[in-house]
């Protein structure tokens, strides 16, 4: 059953061509990586998933009814904001417009408790966001999605900036929550994708590829970043992409 299907989506800002002509169908339940260059798309493509802009061309179709859980990038997020963990978490319960002094209700409170506990957070509570590590912060950014309760988490770079031990530890647990949810990660970390997702997508402008086979070619790679790419296999192949060269040999 797919629980995404994009159909022959393009977007435009002005006379920019941001997406051109994409079409993926996301299987429920998969696991899906997106990278692909800065500017390629891959922020517009979220947020036409997201239903936050609409298509020049096609459309986005989401066959399921519960809300999608967005995960943005930890690093837009204002760390320096007095606002304890467990009120960031219950923010992903609030819809529509926010009454003053709104109260949450206890069966809120123990669904973010629960769910704390779930992610091995709970001792963080009451512990201002200020005071958290970079991998910690995101694990409460991945709560916030989760009590939403949804089908389908979309989750923007969520290892950047991220020390080893820690992008391995959300990609864990993303692994763990894909047991019964669908995921949809844009990520730089080519070696985190090979060793996690299920399925993988190219972007830059266009969808380069797309299937079952999540080993990455090199000229796969290259075809995307529009470079030429070197792969170091260090046990879960991470790249580097390298300058573009003329034909000389020279760094453009």
């Amino acid at each position: 059953m797919n629980i995404i299907e994009v159909n022959n989506l393009t977007v435009k800002y002005d006379n920019v061509t941001a997406l051109d002509d994409i079409n993926i169908k996301i299987k429920k339940g998969e696991f899906l990586g997106v990278i692909g260059p800065n500017g390629g798309g891959k922020t517009t493509l979220l947020k036409s998933l997201l239903g936050l802009i609409k298509p020049n061309i096609g459309e986005v179709k989401i066959n399921d009814h519960r809300p999608i859980g967005y995960v943005p990038q930890f690093s837009n997020f204002d760390r320096t904001f007095p606002i304890k963990v467990l009120d960031v978490i219950l923010l992903g319960k609030l819809e529509g417009k926010i009454k003053f002094l709104h109260r949450f209700k206890n069966t809120d409170i123990n669904k973010a408790e629960e769910i704390m506990h779930s992610l091995g957070i709970y001792k963080f509570r009451n512990r201002q966001i200020s005071q958290l590590s970079g991998g910690q912060l995101q694990k409460v950014l991945i709560a916030r999605a989760l009590i939403m309760e949804p089908e389908i988490m979309i989750l923007d770079e969520p290892t950047a900036s991220l020390d080893a031990n820690s992008k391995t530890e959300i990609y864990n647990l993303l692994k763990r929550l894909n047991e019964d949810k669908t995921i949809i990660v844009v990520s730089h970390d080519v070696g985190v994708i090979n060793s996690y997702i299920d399925t993988v997508a190219c972007l830059n402008k266009k969808m380069h590829y797309h299937g079952d086979d999540t080993k990455l070619s090199k000229r796969t790679l290259e075809n995307v970043y529009g470079c030429p790419v070197e792969l170091i296999a260090h046990g879960n192949t991470p790249h580097r992409v390298l300058h573009v060269h003329d034909e000389e040999g020279e760094e453009i």
